[in-house]
């Protein structure tokens, strides 16, 4: 469930979804997310200041607390 709600948010946000790719580590309660991305998305996926990013972490991390889970994103080179 996880994966697909961070894999919507994601595309909805870049302008190349075909170069995205979203590795998933899954332990007995963490969700661990490597987000790799193009140069040109990189930047609308980190946002002024790290907002957006921030902003998804937010929302990922609420979404996992109601299924008592754990979610770490990270955007990877």
């Amino acid at each position: 469930m996880l994966f697909r709600l961070c894999e919507f948010l994601v595309h909805s946000l870049i302008e190349q979804p075909d170069a995205c790719k979203i590795d998933r580590i899954e332990t007995e309660r963490v969700d661990i997310f490597f987000l790799h991305v193009g140069k040109d998305d990189r930047g609308r996926i980190l946002g002024k200041g790290g907002r957006t990013i921030a902003a998804l972490r937010t929302f990922l991390e609420a979404a996992a607390a109601r299924i008592d889970r754990e979610v770490v994103l990270e955007i990877s080179e």
